[in-house]
């Protein structure tokens, strides 16, 4: 029913309702009944009102579309090891803490309220959220908390990567994660980890229903997440994925109540969706030519935030002359950042003078004002390379791994060593997988590689790479020296200490150069300009639930 029509029906009830006051019999003059003063047709109950069709419901919302040409691998908590799983997951599922979206390591309080540290550092005890339920009604108890951190070490990937590490690699033992009481969980971890909340706020610890997964065999498709400010409703692969708020979430409800994820094959086919309205965000990942296409769109949003990807140069230590610091030194000075990331990686990317990327604890960037041909040409003639006799080496790199620019970045390095007169380089590539395990079996001697952080912390920038015996990456490089300052950062939790231990660490680098860096990715995220609230997270999640769309 329209709102004119209501008004009508309105109108006529009043007017029959004044007729009917004007026939009733007035008590001043108590006169005969007046013919039993005909009942006035009992007012026609005006077609009882028609209630009003109970105020027709509010029109349900347009949910908040996100495309991206990201990939599922699984829904396996205990060992799912890429970011776009652990973007799906963070919308569905908490830990204990949780990272603050925005920033870049300062961890917050979820499912657990509080926590208390050990006098030695080592063990944690976790304090829940009391009144908190799954969506299926089961309450949040130490009993769930313990069975879903214990089931980490049960539930491995045994064909591969996987990101159980995080907690297993850290913590004393399954055993040494206790119930004290319903609402206390106690965590004793091996060392004192200065990093330890925000291991903490990573995927494997994220705390699911007892109820609802197993513990003896690993579920890749089970959507029934955890506790978060949304419930998967539905998923299909290649597809898409639907998240609905969740009625009983315990935080802040999210300003969106549904969220479709659509899956693009490609960036040019997601960024005219975009334009077209089909979707309300692109997000991850965006090519060079859409963002600046899309810069130029009317209706369009495209912001830029410093992301925590970093590029670098691996130089395998076992091969000479790169077992030699002054061959990997000088071959370091001999590079143009600024060209490199305006012509190799197209104006994407940054310059990055320390492996510590800017705004983590510590930086310092120690690679900065050492680019200078003429001093690493010098360099390497200590060793004996120059124009009569020059160094000859192979730089290898992944020509799909990392995007489409690769091989540009490549022939830019190639380039700039070429220009000394003392190098000549030898491009080589190979796809990911052989890529990968070539490096780790010590047959690269040269290559290039990105990382992502698995938690919010400069030791996931320093200890992973440098400390003995730095095998995973196909470095192999070991410093009795580097090794003591890098576990002696780790375990510090005093914050000024910890900072100079953390310079010590970046200045020896720059003069053993056990790695390069080279750039520091960007989030770029375009959208709709009737949508707000979007939130770049360092660690490269979406906070979904942050979202408003208009």
């Amino acid at each position: 029913m329209n709102r004119k029509t209501l008004l009508i029906l309105l109108a006529l009830f009043v007017v029959a309702s004044l007729a009917f006051a004007a026939c009733k019999p007035q008590p001043a003059e108590e006169a005969a009944p007046a013919e039993e003063a005909a009942p006035a047709e009992e007012a026609a109950p005006a077609e009882e009102a028609a209630p009003a069709e109970e105020a027709a419901p509010a029109e349900e919302a347009a949910p908040l579309v996100i495309g991206t040409t990201d990939s599922w691998s699984s829904f396996e908590a205990a060992w799912v090891y890429s970011f776009h799983d652990w973007e799906l997951f963070h919308q569905c599922a908490d830990g204990l803490l949780n990272n603050k979206p925005g920033t870049a390591g300062e961890v917050v309080p979820a499912l657990a309220e509080s926590y208390d540290v050990s006098e030695d550092g080592k063990t944690y005890t976790f304090h829940l959220r009391p009144g908190v339920v799954f969506p299926n009604g089961d309450p949040l108890t130490a009993d769930a908390v313990v069975w879903s951190l214990q089931r980490v070490y049960t539930i491995q990937d045994i064909e591969g990567d996987n990101a159980n590490f995080l907690l297993t690699a850290y913590v004393e033992s399954k055993d040494a994660i206790k119930k004290i009481d319903d609402m206390t969980v106690e965590v004793t971890f091996a060392e004192p980890y200065a990093f330890a909340p925000q291991l903490v706020a990573t995927n494997p610890w994220k705390i699911l229903n007892p109820n609802q997964w197993t513990d003896t065999e690993a579920n890749t498709t089970n959507t029934a997440c955890g506790i978060g400010p949304y419930v998967l409703e539905s998923f299909t692969e290649g597809e898409e994925a639907v998240f609905v708020a969740n009625d009983t979430y315990y935080g802040e409800p999210p300003k969106t109540k549904k969220v479709i994820v659509r899956y693009f094959a490609d960036s040019p086919t997601m960024s005219l969706a975009l334009q077209n309205g089909e979707i309300d965000v692109a997000w991850k990942q965006l090519a060079p030519a859409d963002l600046e296409a899309l810069r130029s769109a009317d209706g369009i949003v495209v912001e830029q935030s410093g992301g925590t990807e970093i590029r670098y140069i691996v130089w395998n230590t076992k091969i000479q002359p790169f077992d030699d610091a002054r061959v990997r030194k000088a071959l370091s000075m001999m590079l143009d950042r600024q060209e490199l990331t305006d012509l190799g990686w197209q104006g994407i990317k940054v310059p990055l003078y320390s492996m510590v990327p800017p705004g983590f604890l510590g930086h310092k960037p120690t690679f900065e004002g050492t680019e200078d041909m003429e001093a690493g040409k010098a360099l390497l003639a200590e060793v004996g390379y120059d124009e009569n006799n020059p160094l000859e080496l192979d730089l290898w790199y992944s020509p799909t791994h990392y995007g489409d620019t690769e091989a540009d970045v490549a022939a830019v390095i190639k380039q700039q060593w070429e220009s000394s007169g003392v190098v000549k380089v030898n491009l080589n590539f190979a796809e990911w997988a052989a890529y990968r395990d070539a490096g780790r079996n010590g047959e690269l001697p040269v290559s290039l590689l990105g990382w992502y952080p698995d938690y919010l912390d400069p030791d996931n920038y320093t200890n992973v790479f440098a400390h003995s015996p730095a095998a995973w990456s196909g470095s192999f490089y070991s410093n009795p020296e580097m090794d003591a300052l890098l576990d002696a950062q780790a375990a510090e939790r005093d914050e000024a200490k910890r900072v100079q231990l953390l310079e010590q660490i970046q200045d020896l680098w720059v003069d053993e150069v056990p790695f390069t860096p080279l750039a520091q990715g960007s989030l770029y995220v375009a959208y709709r300009d009737n949508v707000s609230n979007v939130v770049l997270d360092p660690l490269g999640l979406f906070h979904y639930f942050l979202i408003e769309k208009k």
